[in-house]
């Protein structure tokens, strides 16, 4: 019986989402996230101090650095930590590839030595989205971005450790998904804080997406860990397409009548970039595990709505993120957590970038 759960990544929306709903089944719960000189993690302060019963404790540790202060007695590792922006591994593709890699390898070598499972998050960016068919397990690697790229080298990496190591280990590749607490930077939340603003949507209409609530996609991460097989791939999706312009008019129609959608725009480049079309099956976790997504589109995106409406203080710290051009990279919160005051084209922020 598994009872004590490390989660990396702990600060960010998975994680955080994760290590809440780990602790209500009854797991001793040990939040780890990144701890460096531009405070990164202070975004998440909010929630982290919301837990009454203080039962959930954020620790900060740099997996590329230092792990000798994780403890012994873990049951299972779920390593969720990333720099997970696609769009920011555009900007800084040998930051992510630092990162994502190296924190992984040496997570995975600690769980090795240790004999501790290993469950690891990754994406369904490594399918690239160059069809239009959904995606299953099956199918090859395609990645279309740094941080895609990044996501294969980590699964490659586990099945690696498997093979070599007796590491027992799994996947599980997330889909898109949204709900309280995302950052306005992700398409979602940054359209939900325009309609609390009253000002117009801004999305692509010509892409598709598959959307995963947020409750959905941490059952389902907690049923792979429990019963997942070792070695094992599994989706986490829908399965179901939705384009943007389909989001667009759900959030439209949910914020009442006094909210008229505005023309949607269309941005050929971000769809050669990424892939029109990013759809994954999830039949194999639904067919061997018994998890099915419960919460549909429209439901979740009014659970959400209503959330940012409640919490438009939290959301409006963000406003000159969602408000700005997404050809701007300053709209991406990673770009601003990090670089503080620093000039965005100065050599000083390159450098940074570049080491990590």
């Amino acid at each position: 019986m598994l009872s004590k759960i490390l989660v990396t990544g702990a600060a960010g929306f998975v994680g955080f989402h994760l290590s809440h709903y780990l602790r209500y089944r009854g797991y001793e719960v040990l939040m780890l996230d990144i701890d460096d000189r531009l405070d990164r993690v202070d975004y998440y302060n909010e929630q982290l101090t919301l837990d009454e019963e203080g039962k959930l404790q954020l620790h900060r540790a740099d997996l590329t650095r230092d792990i000798r202060d994780i403890p012994n007695d873990l049951d299972a590792i779920i390593h969720l930590a990333a720099s997970p922006h696609v769009d920011y591994s555009y900007y800084y593709p040998a930051h992510v590839q630092h990162n994502n890699v190296l924190s992984t390898t040496r997570l995975m070598d600690l769980a090795a030595k240790r004999n501790i499972p290993f469950i690891l998050g990754s994406s369904v960016e490594v399918y690239g989205g160059a069809k239009s068919q959904p995606y299953q397990e099956s199918d090859p690697y395609y990645p279309m971005s740094p941080y895609a790229s990044s996501k294969v080298s980590c699964e490659v990496l586990l099945h690696t450790y498997i093979r070599c190591f007796g590491l027992k280990g799994k996947i599980f590749r997330l889909t898109n998904l949204y709900g309280p607490w995302q950052a306005p930077d992700r398409i979602i939340p940054r359209n939900i804080c325009r309609i609390c603003d009253q000002e117009p949507l801004d999305i692509q209409s010509n892409v598709v997406r598959d959307f995963l609530y947020i409750d959905d996609a941490i059952r389902a991460i907690t049923t792979i860990m429990e019963r997942g097989q070792d070695g094992h791939v599994y989706n986490i999706s829908t399965g179901r397409g939705t384009s943007m312009s389909e989001v667009g008019s759900v959030l439209s129609a949910l914020a009442g009548d006094d909210y008229r959608l505005d023309t949607l725009r269309y941005d050929q480049e971000f769809t050669n970039a990424r892939g029109a079309s990013l759809v994954i099956r999830s039949d194999k976790l639904q067919q061997e595990l018994g998890w099915s997504p419960e919460i549909d589109l429209t439901e979740g995106l009014a659970r959400t709505l209503n959330w940012y409406e409640e919490h438009r203080l939290w959301g409006s710290k963000f406003r000159d993120q969602y408000m700005m051009e997404r050809s701007d990279r300053r709209f991406i919160i990673d770009v601003v957590r990090r670089v503080h005051t620093l000039d965005l084209d100065s050599p000083v922020l390159d450098d940074l970038m570049k080491i990590g």
